[in-house]
């Protein structure tokens, strides 16, 4: 059994939110509290797991499904320590980890994924160079370790026009981007302020190359610690300013050729067999109309973690991630990925342009499940949550899409008043 807190901050509080909570079981710890933490407990409880959330809000999207919390932060090294010395084993929310601090608690061997593989899986530019080392087809990169602002001209003019630079770190929805499509000067000061942006906070920047793409496409996988991986269908993922709006799948169902989906699988096989990941993790694609790199599919990104392209799995006929996840950390067997012959899509829930009040989820309807995360404030583009479609007949797909769609239309055109969280 995990010894017993130390000091009274630290130690395991249990909210009154237990109607989901197991009295015996392993304890493990989720580091992070928002809508993935969220969806990681409640697939905990039926494997007998009793989740406990670092979190510094109990009232954070996970902390309202948790009853069993520690109070603090996700990089705080003593927040961190006071966790892993309370429960069995530990998985992340995010890469957005701080590995240094996970090591220096002497307790890293309980998480998962690896702190190593998730020190390599946090850096966009550890990422391409991995695949590089692996064989497995990407975007054309400069590895550049530019900090400053006199550096814009040797990476906008390093023979890949348009290019796009990305930070190594922290960039995420479309955050830490910057597109350049050739303007000469124009495309030098504005990089030379991203740059400067970018040493602002520390980070590495690199130069891609800027992809025409068919499709955006993507795949969940699962690798167990016996070396086990199983991947769900190869989706096609739609996005509106670098965040995913929506899933649908199986992708080879909606015109993708079957050969892009065993490429896909084999570089999840590669990537995950590499960094020796335990858990579940997220590979996303370009479906390429010309590249220099002699392929049409390539690997965009990887993320070492449940992931927003998964999310059909709560509702499509299989195992979803996140209980697979849980399976493959505690050792068990990973359970089914196939989708049968069905149809299946998830449409995000995404804050307004102007949201006047709390928003609240749309009602449900045939053919779908509404997830809701619970957040109390809303921002342009926030996750506020998703609805799942699903049929066992594939050729239902337009009745499933119609339904996302009127759900998501109900969802924006709601109206909230200001002071309250009580739709008019």
């Amino acid at each position: 059994m995990p010894p017993r807190c130390t000091t009274a901050r630290h130690c395991i509080f249990s909210t009154k939110r237990a109607k989901n909570s197991v009295l015996n079981g392993p304890r493990w710890g989720i580091i992070g509290d928002g809508q993935l933490a969220r969806m990681l407990a409640l697939d905990a409880y039926p494997l007998g797991i009793r989740p406990v959330v670092l979190t510094s809000d109990p009232d954070s999207p996970a902390g309202q499904v948790a009853p069993l919390q520690v109070a603090g932060k996700v990089n705080d090294p003593d927040d961190l320590r006071a966790l892993l010395a309370q429960v069995d084993g530990a998985v992340i929310e995010s890469e957005f980890v701080d590995c240094d601090a996970l090591e220096a608690t002497g307790m890293a061997a309980k998480v998962f994924p690896p702190v190593a593989a998730i020190r390599v899986l946090q850096d966009k530019l550890e990422q391409k160079k991995l695949l590089r080392t692996l064989g497995i087809p990407t975007a054309a990169f400069h590895d550049s370790s530019s900090q400053s602002a006199h550096d814009a001209s040797a990476l906008t003019g390093n023979g890949m026009k348009p290019v796009v630079l990305k930070f190594a770190t922290l960039g995420y929805d479309g955050k830490g981007v910057l597109v350049l499509d050739g303007e000469g000067a124009r495309d030098v000061a504005r990089a030379a302020g991203f740059l400067d942006l970018a040493k602002g906070r520390g980070i590495r920047v690199f130069a891609e190359e800027k992809i025409l793409f068919q499709k955006e496409l993507a795949m969940i996988a699962a690798r167990g610690r016996d070396g086990t991986i199983k991947t769900w269908p190869l989706v096609i993922s739609e996005q509106s300013r670098g965040i995913c709006e929506k899933v649908s799948g199986p992708a080879t169902r909606l015109g993708v050729d079957p050969r892009y989906e065993t490429m896909a699988r084999t570089a999840c096989e590669k990537i995950g067999a590499a960094l020796g990941v335990v858990g579940v993790y997220a590979v996303e694609f370009f479906l390429a109309r010309n590249s220099g790199a002699g392929t049409e599919l390539l690997v965009n990104e990887i993320a070492p973690r449940v992931h927003n392209s998964g999310h059909y799995t709560q509702d499509a006929d299989c195992v979803s991630q996140f209980q697979n996840h849980w399976r493959a950390v505690l050792g068990l067997p990973l359970g089914n990925t196939g989708t049968g012959p069905g149809f299946f899509a998830m449409q995000n829930l995404l804050g307004p342009a102007v949201a006047p009040g709390i928003m609240t989820p749309p009602d449900s309807r045939a053919l779908t499940s509404v997830h809701w995360y619970g957040k109390k404030t809303s921002t342009p583009g926030r996750k506020l949550g998703h609805v799942n479609g699903y049929s066992p007949d594939f050729d239902a797909r337009d009745e499933v899409l119609a339904a996302l769609q009127e759900s998501r239309r109900q969802f924006q055109g709601g109206k909230f008043r200001k002071d309250t969280d009580e739709r008019e």
